[in-house]
């Protein structure tokens, strides 16, 4: 008779508790946890300057900005990721102070280790939530972007740019930014 590893898998609050604590960021998938791996310079420059671009757009405004550190909630597939940069700006998504559950706008840097979950788990996980307008797929290896996009009607489309003097619009908050600006300094 073989005999089968049990893994246990936590619940949601049992997530909730440890990543509050955790030296190491963790997403959380339908009960397992994953390590965060970490990242490289290109990555995190492309991150802080689609940050600063959106922060400094949104100021004032009822929308707020996040880098890396603040989840989102996937409820219908009970999971938590780390979005590299994310806008909220519904009011009703400030109850917690570690995740959003109706964030219009996410953004991913491609990392090697992550490309293939960025592409189609998160995407279709993100895609899931009715608030998300736009989920941004960013290469940090060269000028490559992909902008998929909901439309009224509930289908998505993908815009792919890349040359650094093409523009890119992000609906949700009503910016639009050059793919220069984007990977300044990388």
């Amino acid at each position: 008779m073989a005999l089968q590893a049990v893994i246990p898998i936590l619940s949601e609050q049992d997530y909730l508790d440890l990543e509050a604590h955790s030296q190491v960021r963790h997403e959380y998938v339908e009960g397992y946890i994953f390590a965060m791996s970490g990242t490289t310079k290109a990555h995190n420059q492309i991150a802080g300057n689609l940050y600063m671009l959106i922060r400094s757009h949104i100021r004032g405004t009822r929308c707020r900005a996040y880098i890396a550190e603040i989840k989102t909630r996937i409820q219908r597939k009970q999971s938590y990721y780390y979005p590299d940069v994310m806008v909220g700006c519904d009011p009703a998504d400030r109850h917690s102070e570690y995740y959003l559950d109706r964030p219009c706008l996410l953004i991913e840097v491609l990392s090697d280790s992550t490309k293939h979950i960025d592409k189609r788990e998160k995407l279709l996980a993100y895609q899931t939530l009715a608030s998300v307008q736009e989920y941004v797929i960013v290469s940090q290896t060269e000028p490559l972007v992909e902008v998929h996009r909901r439309h009224e009607q509930g289908q998505w489309s993908v815009d792919t740019y890349n040359t650094l003097a093409e523009k890119i619009y992000f609906r949700c908050i009503d910016l639009q930014v050059t793919m220069q600006d984007i990977y300044e300094d990388v």
